[in-house]
Parts: structure tokens; sequence; C-alpha cells
């Protein structure tokens, strides 16, 4: 018998058993895996949907497979999703589970947006530097944009700042066309 749960009680009742046995980051890694799986391969999207696999075949099989890149609670919750809206619900209980990991953990998710790649200890040092001046720990993603010339764009939460030298330039023309 299928559930009729929501995902959003899907996971907070996830969230409420890893947080009690201390491995909501385990869980957290393990849904991140699951959910990029689902999305980027289709072999694992049809055994996903797939209605011949019995639920309890299906969580045995992903307790093989992902190994220690899954979580037993993880492959469990499988057997609560609706085949045809499973990788759906999926993705869903993914976001919110990652954020109520960060709020839980004092995490601030930081979108930066550079000209050229960063290297590892650039990236470290951006992080250590938000880290600082905000008081919390740092989730940084990276994305490259050669539009930027150089500087950065970054998306604090839902706070965007733009020091980039395209910016700069705008900025630059507006006020000539003004004069």
């Amino acid at each position: 018998m299928k559930h009729k749960l929501r995902p959003k009680e899907l996971t907070m009742a996830l969230f409420s058993v890893s947080e009690k046995n201390q491995v909501l980051e385990e869980v957290r890694n393990a849904l991140l895996s699951l959910s990029g799986l689902a999305s980027t391969n289709s072999y694992f999207r049809l055994f996903f949907q797939s209605k011949k696999i019995a639920v309890d075949q299906k969580v045995d099989i992903l307790n093989k497979l992902l190994g220690d890149q899954g979580h037993p609670l993880v492959n469990e919750l499988v057997s609560y999703l609706n085949t045809s809206t499973a990788l759906s619900d999926l993705k869903i209980i993914s976001k919110l589970f990652d954020t109520m990991f960060k709020d839980n953990k004092n995490i601030l998710s930081v979108h930066g947006t550079v000209a050229q790649n960063m290297t590892e200890s650039e990236i470290e040092s951006l992080r250590s530097s938000l880290g600082q001046l905000l008081g919390r720990e740092m989730d940084i993603t990276i994305d490259i944009d050669p539009s930027l010339i150089g500087g950065i764009k970054l998306r604090i939460d839902n706070t965007f700042l733009d020091a980039s030298i395209q910016n700069q330039l705008q900025s630059l023309h507006s006020k000539l066309l003004q004069t």
C-alpha cells in the first residue's frame, strides 16, 4: 500500500530520525547522491520508476549498489515514493532536507560567479573570509562566466553583491550617458 504523505512530511520525518540517530550529514550526502544519480542517469531513472520491481527489492538493490554513498534511511524512503512522482518527490525531499540541514548546522549558502576558474586555495580563502565576516560556515558553489571580464558576483542566501568589472563598466557607461 502506498503512502499519502507529501514530500515535506517525509522530509521532516527523515530529518527527525536522522537527527536522533546523529546521521544528518550521512543522510544529506546520500540524498544528494541519489538525487544526482536520478537526474543524470537514464537507466537509474528507469529503475527508480519501475513498477515491476518490488519495493523491498529496490531497497536491497540500492543498499548494495550505493554502498558508502548511500544510506539505509534514504534507501528505505524510496519505498514510500509513488513511482509516477518518485523523481520529482526525491528532488523536493533532497532540497528540503539540504535546507533543513544547513539551518540546523548554521551554514550559509553562497553562489559565486567569476570570469575564470578559481583554485581550491582561492575558494577556501573566499570561504574563510566570508565566514569570518558573517560569523557562519559557508557552503560555496562557483560558476564561470567569461563575460564578467573580472571580479565576482555573489549571491548570499537572497542577497546579491556584484563586484564584477562588467558591472563597473556598465555603471561608468550609465554615468557617462547622464552627463
